[in-house]
């Protein structure tokens, strides 16, 4: 079980499409379900009928699981029963990923593609010691683009904050594993993606598939791609497209001069050291704006609100209900 880690809106969609397309990986529709259920049942060590139907219930309320994956429940209930005495929460979790694409017959790797789960990387690897992840990055300032055309960004700087912030979480979980991680970005994804995913192959040990350049549609499943909600539509419209470089350089002219400056204020010298980010204007750089206490503030505030709704079913449960019904 791997993992797929990157702030939202940085083209973590379209690298779990490109993955799903390659003949050895199950890369499914993102669904929170592991660390959901983990919070309720990843201590479990005797798996009872009666445990494993409650689980199926807790799994099929989680509503993007429930719409994209296509797994019947009682069928997949029938399987975790028949495996209970060698049951653990991992192995679960793994049979789920396996019944979710039974037409692949030589799979070696699943993944998991979540940018949330950047908060529960303590959780994952308790979980799955053996696990590796994929960590997608994107310049900020796109990211700050991307982000404004789907959602309402009053203020840059937010945004660019809570991107350095997430980064900063994986940074310090690859000081105590490296060899686990891969770092890649968007722009060698999308500019050069022969060669970045042969990288990323050679990294999973896994031969490179063409499949996953010539046609990454190919990895969607087909409640994904049927989907014609608005929000969601409004989300994910890109990936329905063949890969586009020139979404790399866009920021350039969306951006005003006087908001760019202190988004660079804010995390340049960090994306520049870090990744190679440069900056339009490194005589600001280092020099943070106003409201940097606010920033750290909010972003503290979403960490521990993330933190204690995917630890809470029914508090998830509604969160999707009442502010993200549309997607």
């Amino acid at each position: 079980m791997f993992f797929v880690l990157g702030k939202e809106r940085s083209g973590t969609t379209l690298l779990q499409l490109m993955l799903n397309a390659h003949a050895n990986i199950i890369a499914p529709p993102e669904s929170r379900f592991i660390i959901l259920l983990y919070f309720r049942y990843g201590k479990t060590k005797k798996w009872t009928e009666q445990i494993i139907s409650s689980l199926c219930d807790n799994l099929f309320e989680e509503g993007l699981f429930r719409d994209f994956w296509g797994i019947d429940k009682q069928q997949l209930k029938n399987q975790l029963i028949t495996a209970k005495d060698m049951l653990t929460f991992s192995l679960l979790c793994k049979i789920i990923f396996r019944i979710s694409a039974p037409g692949k017959n030589e799979v070696r790797i699943f993944f998991d593609k979540n940018p949330l789960y950047y908060y529960f990387l303590p959780e994952l690897n308790k979980i799955f010691p053996e696990a590796k992840y994929l960590h997608l990055v994107r310049d900020y300032r796109a990211n700050l683009v991307s982000h404004r055309k789907v959602f309402t960004v009053k203020k840059g700087t937010d945004i660019a904050f809570r991107w350095m912030k997430v980064n900063m979480l994986v940074e310090e979980a690859k000081k105590m594993a490296p060899q686990n991680y891969f770092t890649l970005t968007y722009e060698s994804l999308v500019g050069s993606p022969v060669d970045t995913l042969s990288k990323v192959c050679l990294f999973l040990n896994l031969p490179f598939d063409e499949n996953m350049v010539q046609n990454h549609q190919s990895g969607m499943y087909s409640k994904f791609n049927s989907n014609k909600k608005e929000g969601f539509l409004k989300v994910h419209q890109n990936v329905f497209n063949p890969i586009n470089p020139s979404l790399i350089s866009e920021w350039k002219e969306k951006i005003p001069k006087e908001e760019l400056m202190n988004v660079e204020a804010a995390v340049g010298n960090f994306a520049k050291s870090m990744y190679g980010y440069e900056l339009i204007f490194p005589e600001k750089s280092g020099n943070n704006p106003n409201g940097f206490f606010m920033m750290n503030l909010k972003y503290k505030a979403i960490k521990s609100l993330y933190r204690k709704a995917l630890a809470n079913l029914w508090l998830y449960r509604n969160i999707k209900k009442y502010v993200w019904g549309g997607f």
